[in-house]
């Protein structure tokens, strides 16, 4: 399934590795993640993904199910994949330890692809960018997208005939006790009008919404895990309640 990021040429993975017909090849690391970002693919001064603090909080919130219901709305769109299951953007990995099948898990930040690698092996993790996938045109069953780049384009390469891909992004109410109160109304109420619908390219969706209970652990854990951090005066304090409001689109008819 995966290809390498020199070439383009099928990689074949060992137990150790992986090595292409042009000799380009690729060690596995600690927990057997394989590294398919070429370097010069990201500024030199950019951060790949999220930090392992992120990461620890997004583990902590996620395990203790607080978004089961997005995971189950998931797990229905993903089931009877006709291949392997590929989850662009994985993050350390719980969302694809909600569905079935031959799992593969892909991310921009080594910490991440790392940490889900050193829990979950019985899947395959490997760093990668999401708008260049390492991987074989027409060789995935279903590619899902969590709250990550859903590069379409992409998607339709990789994708098997029968294939499709499953997305889940916000709705116009999600998280919005969290966030600041914005003056500009009017790029406000633009966003509120972009996340009333699935996305454009989606056959059919699922609208999940649904009012979540916070202890001060969770609050924090969701305001670190999420982009919300880098808002000035968006904040946890004093939550108790937020809004989960997400679609969980498919290209699936």
């Amino acid at each position: 399934m995966f290809a390498c990021p020199n070439c383009s040429l099928a990689l074949d993975v060992t137990e150790i590795g992986a090595l292409c017909p042009n000799r380009h090849s690729f060690d596995r690391g600690r927990g057997g993640y394989l590294n398919l970002l070429v370097g010069g693919r990201l500024p030199s001064d950019a951060v790949p993904g999220d930090t392992g603090e992120s990461l620890a909080a997004r583990r902590r919130f996620l395990t203790a199910g607080n978004f089961l219901p997005i995971a189950n709305a998931l797990s229905a769109a993903t089931a009877g994949a006709p291949g392997p299951v590929l989850d662009v953007g994985c993050g350390e990995g719980w969302y694809l330890t909600q569905v079935e099948g031959d799992r593969y898990g892909l991310d921009v930040s080594k910490t991440a692809v790392q940490m889900a690698a050193k829990a979950h092996h019985d899947m395959m993790f490997v760093v990668g960018n999401a708008y260049r996938l390492p991987v074989l045109a027409g060789s995935v069953g279903v590619v899902m997208s969590v709250f990550a780049p859903h590069p379409f384009d992409e998607f339709a390469r990789v994708l098997r005939p029968d294939g499709w891909w499953v997305t889940v992004t916000p709705g116009p109410l999600h998280l919005q006790e969290m966030k600041p109160d914005l003056s500009d109304r009017e790029r406000v109420g633009e966003r509120m009008k972009r996340r009333s619908e699935p996305p454009v390219e989606a056959r059919s969706s699922t609208h999940v919404r649904y009012a979540l209970q916070l202890t001060k652990q969770s609050a924090a854990d969701l305001y670190a895990m999420t982009p919300l951090r880098f808002q000035k005066d968006a904040g946890p304090q004093g939550l108790g309640e937020v809004t989960v409001d997400v679609w969980v689109s498919s290209s699936r008819a």
